[in-house]
């Protein structure tokens, strides 16, 4: 799976890809980290077309991986609509 993810103005387009969803977050795959406590908008586009948006806070930053772990962050989800919130749980549920 692959977020596409701005900054809490709203400012730069990243894609990540996805090594872990569930429905309080997510674990992003990236060299490029951001910083705990930063806010981003996520998108995730789900097989059937729709869209998934939620806004989350950095939790945790994986700097320097152990052998066999990728670098990277993990994702709290702090808002996400109740529509949203549905889609990813048929998604997670499938």
């Amino acid at each position: 799976m692959h977020f596409k993810a701005r900054d809490a103005q709203g400012l730069g387009r990243l894609v990540f890809e996805s090594a872990d969803v569930s429905a309080g977050g997510t674990f992003l795959r990236s060299e490029l980290l951001f910083e705990p406590d930063e806010v981003l908008s996520l998108e995730l586009q789900v097989g059937d077309g729709q869209v998934v948006r939620a806004t989350a806070r950095v939790a945790w930053v994986r700097r320097f991986p152990q052998r066999g772990e990728p670098a990277g962050m993990g994702l709290e989800f702090t808002a996400m609509g109740e529509a949203d919130r549905a889609v990813l749980a048929r998604l997670l549920a499938s």
